[in-house]
């Protein structure tokens, strides 16, 4: 089986190798020079101010509450908001964001969320200079999920130059165990992986990077794409491993899974079945090794359970496995869409999640999921 996995893969490649060229040689050329014509920038009614936030929205069925909840929330800290849209908005919706806005441009989907940044940044490239911090977040999360949260004071009291919420490929990816034995193995954690990113959902730069020329040279530089995984490679990868080859920038995430097994050693082995048990996963494969061990939970021993729990995280995003977790021991204040758009089971977790919310942002949530075809399509 894993035979003809291998060729499939490799027959993918080939079949799509003259699009992948086409795209990495001429991608950024063909939005640069075709796209990015039909590009509209519109002002807003806020003032620019020393702290920025780039907001990437995809409003696909209209501005959405959560939408405002966001950009009143950065208001509310002192930020500028400099909105891109990768989708055409209608007159209302315009209206809406320019009166909580600096800046208002509306592109192609050309690049997805990085595409969207870079025009963003692109757009600063003379007051860069300026500012104190730059913040990039986009709308496939709900934030803030709660009232009382410390993200940006994280942000702007950690003393670090790159910032991020979660990070991801930081743990080794071990081949999952298959009995009891094999869940006693260590897996280490290494920010200095190549694969090693920040999470794109939410990124910020201090002063020290934005003054930087060659921050603003690496957004030039972007070689945009139309497809996915090679954007996540260019720039979620490229922008982390660009601020750390440089060796002179500090940086850090706000849950630091480095710290996850210390955390999960501050628990109770109660809690830590509990935690087992709301873990939200999607993949096949590691569905299955939840399943082979399911009858035998309780009676793993506590390592055996962190262990159990840091082999997930290792195979799937902290941000979809352990969202409950996140969210209500670590205060986590983002919770992605995209879980409701797994499968029938990460959609019903994800959705007694959203039910311990406080009434206000459930009834927000509550209603965008069921105004959204593709967030209720599991829980119909």
């Amino acid at each position: 089986m894993k035979f003809l996995r291998e060729i499939l893969r490799v027959f993918i490649q080939i079949f799509y190798l003259p699009k992948n060229l086409l795209n990495f040689f001429f991608g950024t050329i063909f939005y640069d020079f075709y796209l990015s014509k039909e590009k509209k920038e519109f002002p807003g009614e806020i003032p620019l101010r020393k702290n920025l936030v780039i907001f990437l929205i995809f409003p696909e069925e209209g501005l959405k509450s959560s939408h405002l909840t966001t950009l009143n929330y950065f208001l509310n800290k002192k930020y500028s908001p400099l909105v891109i849209s990768n989708y055409a908005l209608s007159a209302e919706d315009k209206k809406k964001i320019k009166k909580n806005s600096w800046f208002l441009i509306e592109r192609k989907n050309y690049g997805y969320d990085f595409g969207g940044y870079r025009d963003g940044v692109l757009f600063l490239k003379d007051r860069l200079f300026n500012l104190d911090r730059m913040l990039l977040i986009n709308d496939s999360t709900w934030f803030p999920i709660s009232k009382n949260n410390d993200f940006l004071n994280f942000i702007e009291t950690a003393d670090l130059d790159f910032v991020g919420a979660t990070s991801h490929y930081g743990f080794e990816r071990l081949r999952l165990p298959k009995n009891r034995d094999e869940l006693k193995r260590k897996i280490k954690f290494n920010t200095k992986k190549r694969r090693f990113h920040y999470a794109s959902y939410v990124l910020a730069f201090s002063k020290n990077i934005l003054s930087d020329k060659n921050f603003l040279r690496f957004w030039k530089n972007l070689r945009l794409s139309g497809t996915k995984n090679i954007i996540v490679r260019r720039g979620e990868v490229g922008l982390t491993q660009w601020v750390i080859k440089k060796e002179i920038y500090s940086h850090g995430s706000y849950i630091n899974s480095g710290h996850l097994e210390e955390i999960f050693n501050s628990l109770s082995k109660q809690e830590l079945l509990n935690t087992t048990q709301e873990a939200i996963v999607e993949n096949i494969s590691l569905k299955n090794f939840i399943g082979s061990f399911s009858k035998d939970l309780e009676d793993l021993s506590k390592e055996e359970l962190i262990s159990f729990l840091l082999i997930i995280v290792s195979r799937q995003i902290i941000v979809f496995s352990l969202a409950s977790f996140l969210i209500k021991r670590l205060k986590f204040p983002f919770l992605k869409k995209m879980l409701f758009k797994l499968d029938d089971e990460c959609s019903k977790k994800t959705f007694q999640i959203v039910k311990e919310f406080d009434d206000e942002i459930q009834e927000e949530i509550l209603s965008e999921i069921k105004e959204t075809p593709a967030l209720c399509k599991y829980l119909n």
